[in-house]
């Protein structure tokens, strides 16, 4: 059967766009408020040249206009918003009350209201966050919502205004929000498998190490009394029977030192959203040290322009962690130490685009063609194809099954052969 459908290529030319340089000039006639303009232009030609019925056309869209424009504007006159977190921290996916209230010193109530801004990460400047149908004159109202952050960082991510567009919908007043509290969002993490310490001069986690002196745990040995030495180390009958002070020393606690270092290089990444290998490397780099961390062990993470100490201190996990929800891309290329600094263990968390110098014995890598791209993603072709990584994250979607799966096969090989 033949096809007689014409081909869409024929027809092409209708949909072209010929004069790109204008559409600055005519975009305005695309909004409602513009072509109530044009149609008024029309109306005063037609009461110039043909009928002065026209005139009144023209006081008509006029008068929708002008009403479109104030009324909008007069009513956000007397509103004001203030807007609050009921919680200071979160962590990505998990909900968060809202606490907003609007006073409105008006006798009339306003309609139509919405906040605006600082919420949503893809077209900010649009979406609204919530919207209220009614405020009553004369009355301070109080509203809850609950929000669900997807990706980390410090919200509102930028200045919230409410906004309306009350009764026609031909112009948006707006005014600022007042935000009491922010809302600090963590990265996500995952609870990886539980290994042992790397062999080496600890023993374990929790107990004393017998190649470490220290105060604490059994005695391993006596020494010659020195200067700042305490009293109660004094070994007496030592003493006694060698005419000078000797002092016990007793086990040192064993702690074992990670190192976790992570590429931030905008370049090194495919996305920046929800869904991009930027926020990936932090919640994998994030899983890590929380887990290496409730072992009692001290993570240094390392990020080539800056480093950020975590210990089991609920001080620290809450200082590291609101410092990641801060992290943004750095613009130029860290340099990272290859030395592990006297750090027991090491793992890197890098993309395939990553440099070859920014990878280790244990590197974690992330396959930038599986996770979902933006506009400004790097155009870096990938480096580490040739490199066979310790782990390797396929895609978005089965990252955290690949991270634990893998993690759990090849995690105690790599503690016991650190």
């Amino acid at each position: 059967m033949t096809n007689t459908q014409p081909s869409a290529s024929r027809w092409a030319w209708l949909t072209n766009d010929y004069t790109p340089w204008a559409n600055k000039h005519v975009y305005w006639l695309k909004t409602p408020i513009g072509i109530l303009l044009a149609l008024a232009a029309v109306a005063l030609a037609m009461g110039i040249f043909v009928t002065p019925q026209g005139y009144v056309l023209l006081l008509t869209i006029l008068a929708v206009v002008g009403l479109g424009v104030v009324w909008p504007w007069v009513g956000l006159k007397g509103v004001s918003c203030e807007l609050k977190f009921r919680t200071r921290r979160c962590c990505e996916g998990e909900k968060a009350d809202v606490i907003v209230e609007i006073v409105n010193r008006w006798p009339v109530p306003v309609w139509g209201l919405s906040i605006e801004n600082g919420f949503f990460l893809e077209d900010a400047a649009s979406d609204a966050a919530v919207a209220l149908a009614r405020i009553p004159g004369w009355s301070r109202c109080e509203f809850v919502w609950r929000f669900r952050p997807l990706q980390r960082g410090v919200y509102p991510q930028a200045p919230p205004k409410i906004v309306t567009e009350f009764p026609f919908g031909l112009w948006k007043a707006k005014r600022p929000v007042r935000v009491q509290q922010e809302l600090t969002v963590w990265p996500k993490t995952y609870r990886l498998s539980n290994f042992p310490l790397p062999q080496g001069n600890h023993r374990n986690n929790t107990s004393s190490s017998d190649q470490r002196t220290g105060h604490e745990g059994e005695r391993n040995g006596v020494r010659p009394f020195r200067q700042g030495d305490s009293l109660r180390t004094i070994h007496w009958s030592l003493t006694a029977r060698h005419g000078r002070f000797i002092v016990s020393e007793r086990q040192g606690s064993a702690q074992t030192r990670a190192r976790i270092r992570v590429d931030l290089d905008h370049h090194s990444h495919q996305g920046f959203g929800p869904d991009g290998t930027f926020e990936w490397a932090i919640r994998i780099a994030a899983s890590i040290a929380t887990e290496l961390v409730q072992q009692h062990n001290v993570v240094v993470l390392d990020f080539g322009t800056h480093e950020e100490q975590l210990t089991g201190a609920q001080a620290s996990i809450h200082r590291t962690m609101d410092r990641l929800a801060r992290l943004t891309p750095t613009q130029e290329p860290a340099t990272m130490r290859r030395t592990g600094n006297g750090c027991d263990w090491l793992v890197s968390v890098v993309t395939d685009l990553s440099p070859s110098e920014k990878h280790t014995r244990r590197t974690i890598v992330l396959r930038s063609d599986g996770f979902r791209a933006a506009p400004e993603s790097s155009e870096r072709q990938p480096v580490l194809a040739s490199v066979k990584p310790w782990i390797s994250v396929e895609d978005h979607d089965n990252a955290p099954r690949q991270l634990l799966s893998q993690w759990a096969t090849k995690g105690r090989e790599a503690w016991c052969g650190s």
